[in-house]
């Protein structure tokens, strides 16, 4: 019977010593979510959401993100963590000519818990294409953290 308590107290003890702060249930993406507008020339031109055919986007040297996908109303692009700006090539058909995006950002780590670790938050300074195809780049929310809400709409 000691030997059985003894064995119970032991199981406790162990189970007791589990940490849970190892385990990170929370978001960690902090993306930047881009969606499309267009006129709508029936409407007084009021801007409405769009999907765009053919999407292709990538980061300038770097790998590429979406190749050709169509029906796409919007994207969430990786920031550089290493840089203050990051730069994507952004094509909307093979008929036409690309944009480059570029956004220039300030990077603030932000500590989340023991088991998520250090996040990287961004800032946006600003943001701006080449404007071959997209007319205007417009900054709606500056601060990129991981809520998921739109930070910037492409106007074509």
């Amino acid at each position: 019977m000691k030997y059985l308590i003894l064995l119970l107290c032991c199981i406790t003890a162990f189970a007791s010593c589990d940490d849970d702060t190892k385990i990170c249930d929370q978001d960690t993406r902090t993306f930047a979510n881009l969606r499309f507008r267009y006129p709508n020339p029936n409407n007084n031109n009021i801007e409405k959401d769009t999907a765009l055919p053919k999407v292709t986007v990538f980061a300038l040297n770097k790998d590429s993100l979406i190749k050709k996908r169509v029906g796409i109303t919007g994207l969430q692009l990786p920031l550089d963590l290493g840089n203050d700006t990051s730069r994507f090539y952004f094509q909307t058909d093979s008929a036409r000519v690309a944009d480059t995006l570029t956004f220039a950002y300030k990077r603030q780590p932000h500590f989340v818990s023991a088991g998520c670790g250090v996040v990287m938050y961004f800032n946006i300074d600003s943001a701006w294409s080449t404007n071959h195809i997209i007319k205007s780049v417009q900054l709606s929310v500056k601060n990129i953290t991981t809520i998921n809400e739109t930070h910037i709409i492409l106007h074509f």
